[in-house]
């Protein structure tokens, strides 16, 4: 992801807007893959980087130990003009880079893609959209592909006032989220602005409410100390997808929020999306601690979503995959499946 000063984030899950930069710089590319695991890896499936043939990239598939040899070996490739599979660890030719615990993982270096590939993922989740990507095996059948699904980036909508409110739009920011923050406060939205990117939208009043739009990809906090905002806001932000919903306040607060979003006729099985009092621990009372215990919370939700959901077989062992979507929804991200298909 390019960061708001202009650099890029180097240990980033998302390559692609990298991989379009460089190129329309001038350069060549590969796009590195992890597809295969044997044994234990800190990424998953589906993992990637991006390199650039003069050397600069993106993306992470390991700890730290190998990143280095694959720009070296994502650059030869990128030089011979030729897409290859390369194995580390156990079993490679590259005895000198060990992976923990005798592990060993493949890597596919594709220098192939075109560009109009590129840009058709990168505007599906700018229009946050599902997208994929074929990758070429290159193992056996060299017909076989293999399809890495992208999901849009995690949005985190914040509506409040306060500090707790800045603190957590910038923690979201720094976690890679996409960060809106709705505010009716000046202030509030004056120091946020002061950390560049972030989206800031004002609320004119609490009876002249914007629309706000969460996909299934998206968690809302909701930080007003006046309820007045939230009682106007909540009704509809729970007729969104959002698959995180939280609420700032004690609980008696909460109880409170609850009975007199009951008495507006909110549903029963709605007002039980709402996380209150919002955070994954108690955070005593500084801002900066509310703002990580609710991103906490958030990170919490968003993984749990979906724990367990998918596999991928390899024929011999299966991985488990990282989806980061609603169970009823099961769109993998970040994974790989043989033939253009998903495996469930």
């Amino acid at each position: 992801m390019k960061m708001p000063a202009g650099s890029w984030d180097q240990f980033d899950d998302y390559v692609i807007d990298f991989a379009i930069d460089r190129k329309r710089r001038g350069e060549r590319i590969a796009i590195v893959t992890l597809v295969q695991i044997e044994g234990s890896s800190p990424r998953p499936l589906g993992a990637q980087m991006a390199v650039s043939e003069t050397g600069r990239w993106t993306g992470y598939l390991s700890g730290g130990c190998i990143e280095r040899a694959v720009v070296t070996e994502a650059i030869a490739a990128i030089q011979d003009g030729e897409s290859r599979r390369v194995r580390y660890g156990r079993g490679s030719k590259y005895f000198d880079i060990q992976l923990p615990c005798g592990s060993a993982i493949e890597l596919v270096f594709d220098v192939g893609i075109a560009d109009e590939d590129l840009v058709a993922i990168d505007s599906r989740l700018h229009r946050r959209l599902p997208a994929m990507m074929h990758v070429p095996s290159l193992a056996g059948d060299e017909t076989e592909t293999l399809t890495r699904i992208y999901a849009p980036r995690t949005r985190l909508i914040i509506a409040g006032i306060g500090p707790s409110a800045v603190q957590l739009s910038r923690l979201g920011l720094l976690t890679g989220f996409e960060v809106v923050l709705y505010s009716p406060d000046r202030e509030t939205r004056e120091e946020v602005l002061k950390t560049p990117g972030v989206e800031v939208v004002p609320i004119p009043s609490a009876a002249s409410l914007p629309v706000i739009h969460a996909d299934r990809h998206t968690a809302v906090a909701v930080m007003f100390h006046d309820h007045e905002w939230e009682t106007n806001l909540l009704p509809l932000i729970l007729e969104t997808d959002a698959f995180y919903v939280g609420a700032m306040g004690s609980r008696k607060t909460h109880q409170r929020r609850l009975d007199i979003l009951a008495r507006f006729g909110v549903e029963k099985e709605k007002l039980g999306r709402i996380r209150g009092p919002a955070g994954l621990f108690e955070s005593g009372k500084s801002a900066s601690s509310i703002a990580l215990s609710i991103l906490a919370e958030i990170m919490q939700a968003n993984v749990g979503a979906t724990a367990g959901a998918g596999l991928l077989t390899d024929g011999s062992e299966a991985s488990a995959l990282p989806l980061w979507e609603p169970a009823n929804q099961p769109l993998p991200v970040g994974c790989l499946s043989r033939d253009g298909t998903v495996t469930l």
